[in-house]
């Protein structure tokens, strides 16, 4: 009797072994293909600002059509909305993000603009209406009403395109080239 319970016993010790070593065979087989797969993984960086209007991400080689936009609208604004006292501040800021080939360009007609502004008393001010997104050349056109101010008085309005060419290097998105078109009484 205690042979007939040994032997059943040991079956059902051979079977539970033969179970799990099944198990653990197909487990060590999917952790060497999940392994593998993290060769062929790009690495991708999700940027979580305070105020989420959009989602977006940036990876080692581009960056998604909404970052694009959200950093041209940015940019933008720091460039075509300004007074003459903080020209200089928003300078310092947008040259950060300034391709290195066009810092000087960019840097001379900024503080050119400055002493215009200084000079005249003058600010602007920019409304943006639309924003096409070229993620393919990277470039972003924004169009919008910009307004002048002299002493606090409005002198003029214009419809105006601003098309934004931008880089992508080592990581990073930079102004590469600003280009513009006004229309006037907009």
């Amino acid at each position: 009797m205690n042979r007939i319970i040994f032997e059943k016993s040991v079956q059902t010790l051979e079977f539970q072994r033969n179970v799990f070593l099944g198990i653990s065979i197909l487990l060590a087989i999917g952790t060497i293909i999940l392994s593998s797969f993290l060769f062929f993984k790009r690495e991708r960086v999700v940027i979580v600002p305070p105020v989420i209007e959009k989602e977006f991400w940036v990876d080692s080689q581009s960056v998604s059509p909404t970052y694009l936009e959200q950093f041209g609208l940015f940019l933008g604004q720091l460039l075509l909305g300004k007074s003459s006292q903080s020209a200089a501040s928003q300078r310092s800021i947008l040259l950060r993000h300034v391709d290195p080939a066009y810092v000087g360009a960019l840097k001379q007609r900024l503080i050119e603009e400055e002493e215009i502004l200084a000079k005249q008393n003058a600010s602007y001010v920019f409304y943006p209406v639309d924003i096409k997104v070229n993620h393919s050349q990277m470039s972003l056109t924004l169009i919008g009403d910009r307004q002048l101010f002299v002493n606090g008085k409005q002198i003029s309005s214009a419809r105006e395109n601003y098309t934004l060419q931008f880089s992508y290097l080592g990581s990073r998105l930079l102004l590469k080239s600003i280009t513009s078109e006004s229309k006037k009484g907009a």
